[in-house]
């Protein structure tokens, strides 16, 4: 049977995190109703969402959080559920099943809510991770509404033998971000020329003299590792590329977009694997730069692109979705942070975003991710082992609640050698753990 929600009010705010953790997450059939009546009467599995439980039900005693429109600061104090950390905490009249608002938590990490209060971005304008409630309570490493969700399914199972649900599979995206396909190759005179003029002033005779050969097709670029990924990485949507087509910028070191270089292998990815856009860091807020970029890489596929991920992770939420939304981008695989592992949104399940200025759901599906090659580079150069422990430790959490684990990689940084275990080494063991269902 399916189970009955019941809440004396509702609200888009309910309507939605309800969908996510009962539908999206849990796979439960389920439904909302506000009559305590119908509730009461109810031979089925309930769950009660209010102040006055129905007897016999679970209940959670609400927050505010759900049914308010306006975004303000609220309390979030953390108390501690099952071994895990619980918020907010909230008090009723009654004895409580489970003493938190679960749902007012989840609600409050999946739509970014505390994004959207005042706080100190760093010198990208991103929101950054020292700010967050996770972090700040040690929970950023693991997807705590996914296992809230896990152990509230858990409950609803053992006191109600009538419910049923279908377990969802464990999936795992490898993703790349295009910023620079080539070290030399595909660069204008100008820049090369400025790179030697670099080498000598810094005594890099080595890197010019690689530099000349690769120009003179005497050596293979340095960042040509393509081939070599291919033999590796998933097919379809377990792998996928964000290419970035903007113009040179401080922050933006594409090579020259109409090289012969750069097409060729812009047809070889796209004809492997799906592709997304990787919007210049200028594009931060801007509907003009994002529609330019986009149907720059559109016309060069040949096809539509319904993916996105910003350049540095360069957004501020909600307002760097809306270009996204109105140019009909319906993927986003921005939420995470650049130099910390874990999960920003408390959750490994993708999810629509959610407007909190609008109060509604919105048609872009955000895709967390959990590490980024970055916050792992020096890692894997003091100490490898403590770096693959640590992508085991990831990938083992998302197995638990069998969620999507999202990682990013970049050329450039896989193109490094050094002693000990490099980069590629470990994106191909992230390959083979996601891959290898027997591990846990």
């Amino acid at each position: 049977m399916e189970l009955l929600i019941y809440s004396r009010q509702t609200s888009p705010r309910l309507e939605y995190i309800c969908r996510f953790i009962f539908k999206d997450i849990l796979r439960m059939p389920y439904r909302i109703s506000s009559s305590y009546t119908e509730a009461s009467d109810y031979k089925g599995p309930t769950l009660s969402y209010d102040k006055q439980p129905i007897p016999g039900s679970i209940s959670i005693c609400p927050s505010s959080l759900l049914f308010d429109t306006a975004i303000n600061q609220v309390p979030m104090e953390i108390g501690e559920w099952h071994g895990m950390p619980a918020f907010p905490i909230t008090l009723g009249n009654h004895k409580t099943d489970i003493p938190f608002d679960l749902l007012a938590g989840a609600f409050y990490m999946v739509t970014r809510y505390e994004e959207y209060l005042s706080h100190k971005p760093d010198r990208h304008g991103r929101y950054r991770f020292t700010n967050s409630i996770a972090y700040k309570n040690g929970f950023l490493e693991i997807p705590i509404v996914d296992l809230w969700a896990y152990e509230l399914g858990t409950l609803i199972k053992e006191k109600f033998s009538n419910t049923h649900s279908k377990e969802r599979n464990f999936t795992s995206q490898i993703t790349f971000d295009l910023d620079s396909a080539f070290a030399f190759k595909g660069k204008s005179i100008v820049r090369n020329a400025l790179g030697f003029a670099k080498s000598a002033l810094t005594f890099d005779y080595s890197k010019a003299k690689l530099r000349l050969k690769v120009l003179t097709s005497k050596a293979k670029d340095p960042f040509d590792i393509y081939d070599e990924l291919f033999t590796f990485l998933p097919a379809g949507e377990a792998t996928k590329w964000f290419i970035h087509v903007g113009s040179w910028g401080k922050y933006d070191k594409q090579v020259n977009t109409r090289s012969a270089s750069f097409l060729n292998v812009v047809n070889k990815l796209s004809s492997r694997y799906p592709i997304g856009i990787h919007p210049s860091y200028k594009t931060y807020l801007s509907d003009e730069y994002f529609r330019q970029e986009l149907t720059k890489l559109v016309d060069m596929l040949g096809q539509a692109v319904s993916a996105s991920r910003f350049h540095y992770l360069r957004q501020s939420i909600p307002y760097s979705y809306y270009p996204l939304l109105r140019a009909g981008i319906t993927q986003e695989y921005s939420m995470g942070y650049a130099d910390k592992p874990g999960f920003r949104a408390g959750t490994c399940t993708p999810y629509p975003f959610f407007d909190l200025f609008e109060n509604t759901p919105k048609n872009l599906k955000v895709f967390p991710f959990a590490l980024m090659d970055k916050s792992l580079i020096n890692i894997v150069r003091h100490n490898p082992s403590q770096a693959l422990e640590l992508v085991k430790r990831l990938v083992r959490t998302v197995r638990k609640v069998n969620g999507n684990f999202v990682s990013i990689w970049h050329i450039d940084y896989l193109a490094e050698n050094h002693t000990g275990i490099t980069l590629r080494e470990l994106l191909e063991k992230t390959v083979e753990m996601c891959k290898d269902e027997r591990k846990s």
